[in-house]
């Protein structure tokens, strides 16, 4: 089969419907053409398709889920982390320690970081996929 024969056979398979006066393409068979093997995912929202490669069938469910569910998460995730002062007042004494600390370990410690909310999400999504 030549690629034209392919492109008139993809053609063919394009429905239109009739909105008002005008008829309207109604589908695209060749939108997932590009895809490789496997299982995917796809999202369709209005604005937005969101499309994930390689679900387990056994899955699919849970990681739908999940992954509709991932920006409350973040929103849980933020909302916890308000809670926090973002600066805690230090005891003389455990002003003492860190400073003990500093000197033996050095500046390397001096700011502390921790992962980004949606670092978290991604990794909570990972852990309920398992």
């Amino acid at each position: 089969m030549s690629a034209e024969t392919k492109i008139y056979e993809k053609m063919n398979q394009v429905r239109y419907k009739k909105i008002g006066r005008k008829y309207v393409q109604d589908n695209d068979p060749c939108a997932y053409d590009g895809l490789r093997k496997g299982w995917w995912l796809v999202k369709v929202s209005p604005g937005s398709t969101s499309i994930r490669q390689a679900v387990y069938p056994a899955k699919a469910e849970l990681t739908a889920a999940a992954r509709d569910k991932e920006d409350e998460l973040i929103d849980i995730i933020r909302k916890a982390s308000e809670a926090r002062p973002s600066q805690n007042p230090l005891t003389t004494e455990a002003a003492a320690d860190w400073q003990a600390f500093m000197t033996k370990h050095g500046k390397q410690f001096n700011t502390l970081e921790y992962p980004s909310i949606q670092e978290n999400t991604e990794l909570i999504i990972a852990a309920l996929l398992k």
